[in-house]
């Protein structure tokens, strides 16, 4: 993965999300209107690994949590073809639930 700024669009079977990703040296940390994202990656192209915790900021009740709580750490696998990122995992808290997230690159 590229060092950057990222759009990013994710889904699971209980609704959908965006946000932000900054990616560098290894460390991705971002956020959206209701969480932070914080974690690591590695590879570049064709294998991409990604780590990520989430943690609530924002204690408005209206912000549902996509896994049904506020903190989980996603485990994804993944490839990047020109400025977009595809990854696909789960959350180590609710294994089966299928996470899937496109990531697009907008500025370095």
């Amino acid at each position: 993965m590229r060092n950057g700024l990222y759009s990013v669009e994710f889904h699971t079977v209980h609704g959908t999300g965006c946000g932000v990703i900054y990616a560098i040296d290894g460390k991705v940390r971002g956020g959206n209107s209701a969480f932070a994202f914080i974690g690591s990656y590695s590879g570049l192209d064709d294998d991409i690994l990604v780590k990520v915790s989430t943690q609530r900021h924002n204690q408005d009740p209206n912000f549902k949590p996509l896994f049904g709580v506020d903190r989980v750490t996603l485990t994804l696998k993944g490839t990047m073809a020109d400025d977009i990122v595809e990854l696909q995992g789960d959350a180590m808290q609710l294994p089966g639930v299928s996470f899937r997230a496109m990531l697009i690159r907008l500025c370095d």
